[in-house]
């Protein structure tokens, strides 16, 4: 048998003669072999869709077959359900209910479908029994690492949903390299996107993500297929949040709330009153801000505790589920602009419900929080701290001002500090709808006589 070159067994990397060390991975002795009949097939294999031009003006996108699920979010999450053929990546950290969400897809289709689910990791057994805890039934399943075997079971059962857990666990016969290389990742995934392009077959993928929390293997399975989401939160919270970050067939900008249960993934219909806890309110250190996550703003309770230090030259600063640098810019902030000290205090920072906050929004609803604890007076109940804090005090603007006040009019809010240039930036037809009394502020010392 002729050669055909060699080929790194960790990334796939190609060349025409041995060598010592892959200069695309990196790995040492990872240079295999491969026959020229190899490479040929490699090559070949079956086309995809058909090479008939068509009138771009002539394709309806609405022609696009799509299962509906009984849900309204997801529905609107997936831009009006499930689109036939499409490959759908979802990812996260180990734990953080992957499976048992897939698990629970089945029962939420509209119509009864096959379904087929295979698993690289886990035995029947175990996934017979995540089935039971979340009520599925008549879901079809296959254990094996081997991909052949997967594709044709999806065939011989004419499934339309198949469920791969984990794309990082299984491989293509043939290929030299170990399962979760980029290697077979590539080829499994290549192989998975041709089944559902050229069967119609709903092809959800389980994939891995490393320690930076980027998804583990090939830059190109994020590219290859259709959809691909991520599933967050705090494992020491029930709360869950699914985003969309790449989608051939709907929007990107949609979330899904869920609440982990015994009996699996709830959806949470109303986020911002169940991020809120009423009997907090109203006590010194913890106010409201508003936060937007995809096309949905949410209200949340911020808190803070300022108290002196047991060791006050070494005193603590710790923020649970909000940016600890972005703490501590905004204590500098405050000890520049409203001539406070923290010298020897120690600040803790607490945004509660289990959501991660990125949004620099939640800026001024900080320095209230804090400068609340720290002279022990709390400003009137039913108010909304909005607007990001630069290093010279000032109030910034931030997107989607409509959106948060209109959530918080919803909730019955009273007043909401915003930065003092909306003016302009805003519908105000929309604003006379409101309830709620603006506040316009341009920087942090004028924020603070709110506690005055």
């Amino acid at each position: 048998m002729s050669s055909g070159g060699f080929v790194c067994s960790e990334c796939g990397y190609e060349s025409a003669k041995w060598m010592g060390r892959c200069p695309s991975c990196g790995s040492w002795g990872s240079f295999r072999e491969k026959s020229t009949e190899r490479a040929r097939a490699k090559g070949g294999g079956t086309r995809r869709g058909t090479s008939d031009p068509v009138r771009l003006s002539e394709v309806s996108f609405g022609s696009v077959e799509r299962l509906r699920l009984n849900s309204k979010q997801l529905n609107q999450f997936f831009g009006g359900g499930l689109a036939s053929g499409s490959v759908i990546l979802l990812s996260g950290e180990p734990g953080i209910g992957k499976s048992t969400l897939l698990m629970q897809l089945p029962s939420l289709f509209e119509d009864r479908i096959p379904v087929l689910y295979a698993s690289g990791e886990e035995t029947a057994f175990q996934v017979s029994d995540r089935a039971k805890r979340v009520g599925v039934e008549d879901v079809w399943f296959v254990a094996t690492q081997n991909l052949e075997d997967v594709l044709e079971a999806a065939e011989r059962l004419d499934c339309r949903l198949l469920i791969v857990d984990s794309v990082q666990t299984f491989r293509v016969s043939g290929e030299e390299a170990l399962p979760g290389s980029p290697s077979q990742v590539r080829m499994v995934a290549e192989r998975l996107v041709e089944l559902a392009k050229t069967k119609g077959v709903i092809v959800f993928l389980v994939g891995h993500i490393t320690k930076s929390g980027t998804i583990a293997g090939p830059k190109l399975l994020e590219h290859i297929v259709d959809v691909v989401i991520y599933l967050e939160g705090d494992r020491r919270s029930p709360l869950r949040v699914m985003k969309c970050v790449k989608n051939r067939f709907g929007p990107t900008d949609n979330v899904v709330l869920f609440e982990m249960t015994s009996s699996g993934l709830v959806e949470v219909e109303d986020p911002s009153r169940y991020l809120i806890e009423e009997e907090a309110l109203g006590k010194p250190g913890v106010v409201l801000s508003s936060v937007v996550e995809g096309t949905r703003a949410l209200l949340v309770e911020v808190q803070a505790l300022v108290a002196p230090s047991v060791h006050p030259a070494a005193a603590r600063r710790v923020a649970s589920m909000f940016d600890i640098k972005r703490l501590f810019f905004i204590l500098a902030v405050m000890e520049k602009h409203l001539g406070i000290s923290f010298a020897g205090m120690d600040v803790y920072l607490n945004i509660p419900g289990g959501l991660m906050i990125r949004d620099t929004s939640v800026d001024l609803a900080v320095v209230a929080a804090v400068y609340s604890s720290f002279v022990n007076r709390v400003p009137e109940k039913s108010t909304l701290f909005v607007g990001e804090v630069g290093l010279a005090g000032e109030i910034r603007w931030v997107r989607d001002l409509e959106l948060r006040l209109a959530e918080a009019d919803a909730m019955g809010i009273e007043r909401a500090l915003i930065p003092r240039s909306f003016k302009g930036k805003i519908n105000k037809e929309k604003l006379k709808k409101l309830k709620v009394e603006l506040l316009p502020v341009g920087n942090i010392t004028e924020a603070m006589e709110v506690f005055d």
